[in-house]
């Protein structure tokens, strides 16, 4: 709940109602009265929900008249629309008569009811606008051809914008000005959504009136509460991944299963419209918990891999070296660093053993490419002080043959000689570079699914210090790749259609829109 609305006074809500019902009045003299009465109910009640909660019951009567006044307002909606407009009055009646505990679950109604006639409403501009939500610049690879796709078809109407986020270990929301210079870096031109108040961010978002929404990631903790799943319900939500999931549980507390409903049975995945899924794998993974309609789920393809697969021959090394060539180690720590959650992660453990050897190896150039969360999340669960994690990054960073890298990582990828990661995405995305893969396996994990088994068949395996830097050195030393055999079976599932998946996705959503 927004810190500002805490306690609001019956004074304060009688004063919002008073504003909405002359907001309704004038706005019933205007030609397009059916759309914009609903968005401005819809703006209203959100709005009301936080006002509303602990009120005391004199507030009742209050909202009982406001509801009259509603009805009166909204009679001159087409006769199409009687039974949205009389389910709203009712809904609202309803809510007056609630007492605290059953006001909450009235609205959650109410929005539903708002959200599925808003839906239906045909597209805005004969064009399907289609928004995307940018809060991990890191995984942008994902949707960022389907965006420029969109860009060139007459049927879609895109826009990207930039919001903040909250990590394991962060404190607060933010990090939309870093996503926003991203971006522009790109060239991608976007709307900016950062505010501190998400729920303003969410006013613009419904001004916008889009038909369709992406979001990065279907984990609602990861973002401000505005643009959470309940309140994206007035347009229809599309979800692509972002990164293959390749665990068969999250937490060592979650039921054995292969198929863990943290990754393909969340909240975001239930009310989608579409769900875009990589491999034939993951498409079957969803349907199995038949929560949804089967043909929701869509064999697409990974925008993603072939968006990275694209940077293959088109290199580039952050680290400047005139003299002969270095063996060049892409060194990619996992945030998953506790018992449970996950439990890959490995760089509280070995940061300063991979300090020492970098300065002992000036013939080895490290790229240090950290989860997001990582840094962050070690000092908040204590595992690591800010001080020595400032320590850390500064000597590091103070080598010439290290530094650090945040960001996208197509062409990084394609210029190392070998990645090091205790991680789970790169385990399948650094395969497309048919380069060695080491993998640092820290022995308290969850347990993998079936293409986690596979993904992982492709990868050495080490679990010490003294392991790394061996396998590290017999490959810079010039040993063969042995997992070749597996790398081909793993790429074969990963790349599923001979067609882009971005055309696959463009024509699901536009057909969708003739249903």
């Amino acid at each position: 709940m927004d810190s500002t609305t805490n306690g609001a006074s019956p004074a304060s809500v009688n004063a919002k109602l008073d504003q909405v019902i002359a907001d309704l009045s004038s706005l019933a003299q205007r030609q397009q009265i059916q759309d914009e009465i609903m968005l401005e109910l819809v703006n209203f009640l959100a709005r009301f929900r936080e006002d509303t909660i602990g009120l005391q019951q004199t507030t009742a009567q209050k909202l009982h008249e406001a509801s009259q006044d509603i009805a009166r307002n909204v009679r001159d909606l087409s006769s199409s629309n009687n039974t949205f407009a009389n389910n709203l009055v009712e809904s609202v009646k309803n809510l007056a008569r609630s007492n605290e505990a059953s006001a909450a679950n009235n609205f959650a109604q109410l929005r539903q009811i708002v959200h599925t006639g808003i839906r239906k409403m045909p597209t805005t501009s004969g064009k399907i606008r289609c928004v995307f939500l940018v809060h991990l610049i890191e995984a942008w690879d994902a949707q960022i051809d389907i965006f420029h796709a969109m860009q060139k078809d007459d049927r879609f109407d895109p826009i990207v914008i930039s919001i903040d986020r909250v990590f394991p270990g962060d404190n607060v929301c933010g990090g939309e000005s870093s996503i926003s210079e991203s971006l522009t870096n790109l060239g991608v031109p976007h709307l900016r959504l950062g505010m501190p108040n998400s729920f303003e961010g969410l006013d613009v978002l419904r001004a916008l009136m889009p038909d369709v929404i992406f979001r990065q990631s279907h984990w609602d903790r990861d973002y401000p509460p505005a643009f959470r799943t309940p309140e994206l319900g007035f347009a229809r939500l599309c979800a692509i991944t972002y990164g293959v999931s390749i665990v068969a549980k999250f937490s060592h507390s979650e039921p054995s299963n292969e198929i863990s409903p943290m990754a393909f049975d969340q909240p975001y995945h239930r009310s989608a419209w579409r769900v875009f899924c990589e491999t034939e794998q993951t498409q079957s993974y969803f349907r199995s918990f038949q929560h949804s309609d089967p043909n929701k789920f869509v064999l697409s393809g990974y925008p993603k891999h072939e968006r990275l697969a694209s940077f293959i021959g088109r290199g580039s090394w952050p680290i400047k070296n005139d003299g002969e060539k270095a063996f060049r180690v892409i060194w990619a720590p996992h945030h998953s660093v506790g018992s449970d959650w996950l439990a890959f992660g490995v760089f509280h453990r070995i940061y300063r053993d991979m300090l020492s050897w970098a300065q002992r190896s000036p013939r080895i150039e490290f790229v240090l490419k950290p989860h997001p969360a990582l840094f962050a999340l070690v000092v908040k669960m204590g595992l690591i002080s800010q001080a020595d994690i400032n320590d850390f990054r500064t000597r590091w960073e103070s080598l010439p043959n290290c530094t650090i890298v945040d960001g996208q990582y197509g062409e990084l990828f394609d210029a190392s000689d070998l990645m090091l990661t205790d991680g789970i995405s790169f385990l399948t995305e650094y395969q497309l570079f048919n380069k060695p893969l080491v993998f640092i396996d820290s022995q308290r994990r969850v347990p993998f699914n079936a293409l986690g088994e596979l993904a992982s068949a492709c990868a050495e395996h080490v679990t010490t210090m003294p392991q790394i830097e061996a396998a590290v050195m017999a490959y810079a030393n010039g040993k063969p790749w042995q997992q070749g055999e597996e790398r081909a079976r793993l790429l074969e599932k990963l790349l599923p259609n001979e067609r882009p998946s971005t055309e696959i996705v463009l024509d699901a959503i536009a057909g969708g829109f003739k249903v």
